[in-house]
This record gives C-alpha cells, structure tokens and sequence, in this order.
C-alpha cells in the first residue's frame, strides 16, 4: 500500500512536502491511499474525498480515520484531482482540489 498524505487548514487541501508524489504509475487496483491530517475545523464531521478528472467527479471515499482508498476507477486516468467534503449537522464545508499525476 502507498500512502499519499495531504494538510488540511481550513479549506486549503495540500501535498504534504515530505510526501513522495513521484512515480505513482497508474492502473493499480487497491494500493494507493490518501492521509490526511486535518485541522480543527473538520473535528466531528463525516468525511468525503470526491475525486475529479476534467472538472466532472468521477468517483468518491469515505475518510476514516484521515484515510481513505482511492478508488480503482481513478487510477487508470493520468492525472486526476482529489478534494475534500465534511459535514455535520448545520455545517458543511469543502477544500479546493489538487492534481495527481500519474505515469503510464
């Protein structure tokens, strides 16, 4: 299993700079992972990572824990956008997104 982690302030979504990005190739089934370290904002709240390929979202986790799988779906594109959702009663709020890329 290969984890790609990620902060979270607020609603800004970021690679975390110590995370090695590099190299993921695409078309793996049940290995890659997202972490995500969360601020205090999203404390109580289920989470979802949606993720994206041309603007149009194509597939979407639940975050456990600050972990989700990325769906096999996702990882037979190129490239492909990962973003955040959280809610809980009477609040909800998004990140911006952030590309993956991935080689052949």
């Amino acid at each position: 299993m290969r984890t790609l982690k990620f902060y979270v302030e607020g609603q800004n979504l970021r690679k975390d700079s110590k995370s090695d990005f590099s190299g993921i190739i695409r078309g793996s089934r049940g290995y890659l992972q997202c972490s995500f370290s969360l601020s205090k904002e999203w404390a109580n709240c289920k989470i979802a990572a949606s993720f994206w390929r041309f603007d149009q979202e194509i597939d979407a986790a639940p975050v456990i824990g600050g972990n989700c799988t990325i769906p096999d779906n996702v990882t037979d594109y190129r490239e492909f956008e990962v973003s955040l959702v959280g809610v809980r009663k009477g609040y909800r709020i998004t990140t911006n997104r952030v590309r993956i890329e991935q080689e052949v």
